[in-house]
């Protein structure tokens, strides 16, 4: 009797183990982008690629090269001792 409960609770975990490498595989395919088709998942949740900020850029010299940056990024680079305005 004791083989029989032993037999069964381990089909049972084997298939509760199924279940969830199957439910994770299936989660995978619907996050997953289309390959060539439609936009990424990421797409949506971000918005397009280098619209984070919008359009709007300042300019500032960053190590002696002029960046053009957006608004909310000019409060760290400030802190390492750039400025606004383009590099002499």
């Amino acid at each position: 009797m004791k083989e029989g409960f032993l037999r069964k609770g381990r089909v049972l975990a084997g298939a509760l183990l199924l279940a969830v490498a199957a439910a994770a595989l299936a989660g995978l395919a619907i996050a997953a982008p289309s390959l060539g088709q439609g936009a990424a998942a990421s797409e949506y949740a971000y918005g397009p690629a280098g619209k984070a900020y919008g359009k709007h850029k300042i300019v500032i010299c960053h190590k002696g090269k002029t960046l053009h940056i957006p608004p909310p990024a000019w409060k760290g680079h400030r802190r390492h001792g750039d400025t606004l305005g383009a590099c002499p």
